[in-house]
């Protein structure tokens, strides 16, 4: 049971036993006899299903967040595992491209070496004589 609404007015409260105030008074030893503990525990019983909703709900939220936080985890986890794959591959494309480039390079030097070879051989075969000349050498690449 939930009571939200308060009454409109409330009256004042006083201690039961007036000596809690440390004010002097006078003390009526019959205070003690008109209280009535059906109606303390009554209001402690109210106040502890009080507390026993508020635990509950408390605790239902906290679970909720603690497996939100789990799933959370679980996606960047995940989404990690995926980026650490990419960067392997990313890293294997880079070493293929790495070794590529470097075939170029030793195909650029090669190419540049058979044209100096080319001009050489002409150049030698220029110093022949004509009948010792031999057919003038063609490189054909398709």
């Amino acid at each position: 049971m939930e009571h939200t609404e308060l009454p409109v007015s409330v009256p004042m409260f006083l201690p039961v036993m007036r000596g809690t105030l440390s004010l002097p008074a006078n003390r009526d030893p019959e205070v003690l006899e008109r209280l009535q503990p059906a109606h303390m525990v009554n209001m402690c019983s109210r106040l502890q299903s009080h507390f026993n909703t508020c635990a509950t709900q408390v605790a239902q939220e906290q679970q909720q967040i603690t497996n939100k936080i789990k799933e959370t985890d679980q996606e960047i986890s995940s989404a990690l595992a995926q980026l650490v794959q990419k960067q392997k591959l990313y890293t294997s494309y880079a070493e293929t491209f790495s070794k590529v480039r470097l075939i170029s390079q030793q195909l650029t030097r090669c190419n540049d070496i058979l044209n100096q070879n080319i001009e050489s051989m002409e150049y030698l075969n220029n110093l022949l004589e004509l009948e010792d000349r031999l057919e003038p050498f063609v490189w054909k690449t398709e």
